[in-house]
């Protein structure tokens, strides 16, 4: 596995103009979804495809600091998340065709896809589920396990789930469904992002990094959310991920 060094990153990263660059308008739209469930979207900008996955009881704005990014981007409120609509039936596999079907709508046939924490884990089951259609896969924050998490976010996530049990919270204490065997089917780029005080084990997410054979990079200073907290940096390692061929 190839590990990526944040120093290198930034000397041969994207200039600070290319960063600020004014993307497109944003617009917003629904994708009806093979059940009849409407999934709200939001894009921004102009070239290759970026799809962005937002974390458990998060939506689309989430990823407000990613939307000027230098790519076509569009980020999707998860079934029962945001603007969406809501099911009593909620897992990764279903989540992964409603992405499915943002991708047909939008006549979009290969993206590069960002996923972050419980969006990381929407990443991996899309990823193994419909390989042909990602081009690269960024995955930030991700687990495969409810053991991969820290003591303290594991007991907030069964908290959670006890106190306000819904079919989103009972996503934070369930298994992905995403085996090693099938990270290690993985044929598209991988870049694994962390900060260096996440609430997932490091070591956990050097694993996914290393089944995937993908890079894997810490961020210093930062905790979970990284893209929100050093947003600068993380747009740089993303853009530099995603630009090189």
């Amino acid at each position: 596995m190839k590990y990526i060094l944040i120093l290198i990153l930034i000397t041969i990263g994207v200039t600070h103009t290319t960063m600020q660059a004014k993307a497109d308008t944003q617009t917003s739209g629904y994708v009806t979804t093979q059940d009849h469930e409407e999934i709200h979207y939001i894009r921004k900008g102009k070239g290759t495809p970026l799809i962005l996955l937002h974390g458990n009881g998060q939506s689309a704005a989430y990823f407000k600091s990613q939307m000027d990014l230098p790519f076509d981007n569009i980020a999707i409120d998860s079934r029962n998340h945001g603007k969406s609509s809501s099911t009593q039936e909620l897992n990764f596999k279903l989540m992964a065709h409603d992405v499915l079907d943002v991708l047909n709508a939008l006549h979009i046939e290969k993206a590069d896809i960002l996923g972050f924490s419980d969006g990381a884990n929407l990443a991996m089951v899309f990823a193994k589920n419909y390989p042909h259609r990602v081009n690269k896969l960024i995955l930030n924050s991700g687990n495969l396990k409810f053991s991969d998490l820290r003591l303290l976010s594991k007991i907030t996530s069964i908290l959670q789930n006890f106190f306000f049990n819904t079919p989103v919270t009972e996503l934070l204490v369930k298994n992905v469904g995403v085996k090693k065997t099938d990270l290690s089917k993985f044929n598209m780029p991988v870049l694994v992002i962390v900060g260096q005080y996440d609430l997932i084990k490091k070591s956990s997410s050097k694993k996914i990094a290393r089944y995937c054979h993908g890079d894997f990079v810490v961020i210093p200073k930062a905790f979970h959310k990284a893209s929100q907290t050093r947003p600068k940096l993380f747009n740089q390692i993303v853009t530099q991920f995603l630009q090189v061929n």
